[in-house]
C-alpha cells in the first residue's frame, strides 16, 4: 500500500476512527486502525472495539492500493506531531512507513490476518434492514437532549443505553439512570409498520452527536437484527463516514408509567435566570446537598452546606398551585434545563416527594423526569 495526501486529511480521518478504540478490548488487534487505500482514490480508516464501529475516508494520490493495521494511539500522536503539508504512507516488510518534509518514520505494523471484518461490513452483504431519514441536526439536538441522562453503571448495563422506539413517521429516544428520565421524540421519514424497540450504547451515540454537531449534511440510518448503522455525509467527494452500534440486550423500564398526566401546581419562569440562579446558589450545595426551590408568588432558590455556607437568591416567575418547597441536585437540575431549547420553561410538581417534569413552555416533544432529595 502507498499513498500520498495532505496532513489534516489524514489527521482528521485518524482522530474520527480512533475514539472507536476501547482501553478494554479483549485482542490486542483492536487497538489498532484498518487503513485501506482503494484504486478509485479513496483512502478509509476504521477502527472498531466489536460493539461500536467508526470509519471515515478522505481523497488522497493512491500509488498502491492494500490494507494495513497500524498502532490507533502510537499513529495518532505521530500524525498530529507531522508538519503541515503533503504526507505519504506506504507499508511493506510488517512496518510502515510516514514521511513528511525531511523526515521519515516506521512504525511496526499488526498482523492483518487477525483484524477481524467491521460489523458494518455485514450491513454492505446483506442490503436488508429498516431505513430512516431524519435530519442531522435535529437528531444531534435530540441526542444531546437525552444521551446525557443514561446511566455509568455498568452494572446495570441497560441503564447505560438510550431507548430508541421506531414507527412509521416517529422515533422516540429516551434514557433514565434511575434519577432521572430525558425522553425526546421526532419526526423521520420511514420506519417500521409495527413499533420496534432497541437499545443503543450511550458512548457510541455520543459519538455520533459529536459527528453530527460538527457540520454533518445529512445521516442515513440503517437497523438491523442486532446492529445499527449511521451513514454520515460531509463535503462533498470527502466520502461518507459510518458509525455502527450493537445493540445492548435486555428490557428497558416501561418509562411512560412513569411520567404523570399532570400536576397541579405549575411554574413557569425564564430559562436563563433560572440556569444562571441554580448555577450560582448551587456552589453552596456541596456534599451532595441538594438546592431548595420555594415555589410561589416568587421562586426561591437556596442551599446550606454545614460548615461551608449558604446562600439563596430569588427569581420573578409565574406559579398556579399551592406554595411548595422541593429539592434537588443542582447538576442533575441543570442537565435538563440546559437542553431546553424554549426561552422559559416550566416545572411542574405535585409535592417534595412525587417526580417533577422539567419541559420547554412551548415544546411537547421533550420532557425530562427529575426525583426530587428528601429533605428534612
Amino acid at each position: 500500500m502507498k499513498f500520498r495526501c495532505e496532513r489534516d486529511d489524514l489527521l482528521e480521518a485518524v482522530q474520527f476512527a480512533s475514539r472507536a478504540i476501547s482501553n478494554r478490548a479483549t485482542l490486542p488487534v483492536l487497538s489498532g486502525l484498518r487503513i485501506k487505500a482503494s484504486g478509485d482514490g479513496h483512502v478509509s480508516v476504521a477502527a472498531t472495539d466489536l460493539e461500536l464501529t467508526m470509519q471515515t475516508a478522505f481523497l488522497a494520490g493512491i500509488d498502491e492500493p492494500g490494507t494495513v493495521i497500524v498502532p490507533g494511539r502510537l499513529f495518532g500522536e505521530m500524525t498530529r506531531s507531522l508538519g503541515v503539508g503533503q504526507v505519504s504512507v506506504s507499508s511493506g516488510d510488517a512496518e510502515v512507513e510516514i514521511g513528511s518534509g525531511r523526515g521519515e518514520f516506521r512504525v511496526k505494523a499488526l498482523a492483518p490476518d487477525d483484524y477481524p471484518a467491521l460489523p458494518i461490513e455485514e450491513r454492505e452483504a446483506d442490503g436488508a434492514g429498516i431505513e430512516i431519514s431524519v435530519g442531522a441536526q435535529a437528531l444531534a439536538t435530540a441526542l444531546y437532549q437525552v444521551v446525557r441522562s443514561a446511566s455509568t453503571d455498568e452494572s446495570r448495563q441497560v441503564l447505560t443505553g438510550v431507548l430508541w422506539e421506531l414507527e412509521a413517521g416517529n422515533l422516540t429516544l429516551a434514557a433514565t439512570d434511575s434519577y432521572r428520565l430525558a425522553v425526546r421524540s421526532l419526526d423521520v421519514e420511514g420506519g417500521p409498520p409495527e413499533l420496534k424497540k432497541v437499545i443503543l450504547p450511550a458512548r457510541g451515540l455520543s459519538e455520533l452527536a459529536r459527528a453530527l454537531q460538527a457540520g454533518a449534511s445529512s445521516v442515513r440510518t440503517t437497523v438491523k437484527d442486532n446492529l445499527i448503522v449511521f451513514g454520515i455525509g460531509g463535503p462533498e467527494g470527502a466520502g461518507e463516514s459510518v458509525i455502527g452500534s450493537r445493540f445492548i440486550e435486555g428490557e428497558f423500564p416501561n418509562y411512560r408509567q412513569l411520567i404523570p398526566s399532570g400536576y397541579s401546581n405549575s411554574l413557569t419562569v425564564e430559562r436563563e435566570a433560572l440556569l444562571e440562579v441554580v448555577k450560582r446558589v448551587g456552589l453552596l450545595a456541596q456534599n451532595n446537598m441538594p438546592v431548595k426551590m420555594h415555589l410561589g408568588s416568587e421562586l426561591e432558590v437556596s442551599a446550606h452546606t454545614p460548615d461551608v455556607g449558604e446562600g439563596q437568591e430569588v427569581v420573578d416567575a409565574e406559579y398556579k398551585g399551592e406554595p411548595l418547597v422541593i429539592a434537588f441536585n443542582a447538576g442533575f437540575f441543570n442537565d435538563g434545563g440546559s437542553v431546553i431549547e424554549s426561552e422559559r420553561v416550566v416545572l411542574e410538581a405535585g409535592d417534595g416527594l412525587k417526580p417533577a417534569i422539567l419541559r420547554g413552555e412551548d415544546d411537547v416533544n421533550f420532557t425530562y423526569l427529575l426525583m426530587p432529595v428528601r429533605v428534612s
